[in-house]
């Protein structure tokens, strides 16, 4: 099974993750992405404007299989 990691940038650092998880697949791995940022969401009340944050998805390889923007409203 692929193993995939999920960074997150705010627009000025990366936030690396060392651990990643393993998943049946590229869509898998953007809807754990998905799952993620909306968890992150909900949890931080400080973050009005999420507008520059993204989740960056990486397989075992270090190639990036997705990019997902935070936006401003929930993504569905």
């Amino acid at each position: 099974m692929p193993h995939y990691f999920f960074h997150f940038n705010d627009g000025k650092r990366t936030f690396n993750d060392a651990h990643g998880v393993a998943l049946t697949g590229i869509a898998a791995a953007r809807e754990n992405a998905i799952a993620q940022i909306r968890e992150m969401k909900s949890a931080e009340d400080q973050i009005q404007d999420w507008s520059g944050w993204k989740m960056i998805v990486g397989n075992a390889d270090g190639k990036i299989v997705s990019e997902i923007n935070f936006g401003r409203k929930p993504i569905k």
